[in-house]
């Protein structure tokens, strides 16, 4: 499983200006249903119960919600970089400012958690995040993240 495999260049939103983190999850669900054809007020309800369980802030600024969808078939990533960093409830009370949201098949479990575990390690890159928070648009963010990949190869 690779990133570019679940990414693509319209599944970003960049330097987006969000009010709110729900204001935000909706705007990420609202293109993941554009993108992949699943229900986006769905997809915001359960990412909501997901959110109450436990912050999917992981620190360092970066959040990473997750959620499963019934009509897929492989996991799909959407990415938002704020220009206003927002309040995740992160254990390091840092406010986030970099989101991957991971929609992914409900028919497996190690899939959803293999891509969990891919975009966590990917954005352990301190390069990789500070070049994407300086990321003026899509192409841009789309690059810094393929390029990261290649050099980690």
């Amino acid at each position: 499983m690779n990133i570019n495999d679940m990414l693509y260049a319209d599944a970003f939103l960049i330097n987006f200006e969000s009010t709110s983190k729900k204001h935000l999850l909706n705007k990420l669900c609202e293109l993941a249903e554009k993108k992949i054809n699943v229900n986006s007020r769905s997809l915001l309800e359960n990412l909501t119960k997901r959110e109450k369980l436990g912050s999917t802030a992981v620190g360092n600024g970066i959040a990473i919600p997750h959620v499963n969808a019934s009509n897929i078939e492989k996991p799909y990533v959407f990415v938002a970089t704020l220009v206003n960093a927002l309040d995740f409830n992160a254990t390091d009370d840092q406010p986030v400012d970099i989101i991957f949201l991971l929609v992914a098949p409900n028919n497996d479990g190690s899939e959803h958690l293999q891509a969990l575990a891919l975009i966590s390690r990917l954005l352990r890159n301190k390069e990789l995040t500070t070049k994407l928070r300086g990321c003026k648009s899509t192409e841009a963010a789309l690059a810094v993240i393929s390029q990261s990949i290649l050099k980690a190869a």
